[in-house]
């Protein structure tokens, strides 16, 4: 039993400290007031990679937003209107900052 408790210990460690990467909240929809109904955990980004939150706006309305990770650094600060409204990317670097 307390080989288990010592090796949960080590990896929730391991996990929150900087060993290569930053982890951040995963979901493929949030919705205001709801908060996140597909909830895919968290990812852990790799170098060149960042915390990412994508805010979909309709007429000045945030209607759903997705969390993730970044593909490079190319993703991040982005502002496009699109034939349903706006989409507009926000990044971050330090753990769980996306939330």
């Amino acid at each position: 039993m307390r080989r288990i408790v010592f090796s949960g210990v080590f990896i929730v460690l391991c996990l929150l400290s900087d060993v290569g990467g930053v982890i951040c909240r995963l979901c493929n929809l949030s919705l205001p007031f709801h908060g996140c109904i597909l909830d895919f955990g968290t990812c852990i980004t790799k170098p060149g990679q960042f915390c990412k939150k994508e805010i979909h706006l309709r007429g000045g309305i945030q209607w759903y937003s997705i969390l993730g990770c970044t593909e490079t650094q190319d993703d991040c600060f982005k502002k496009m209107t699109t034939s349903s409204g706006m989409l507009t990317i926000y990044c971050c670097f330090h753990s769980l900052c996306n939330f």
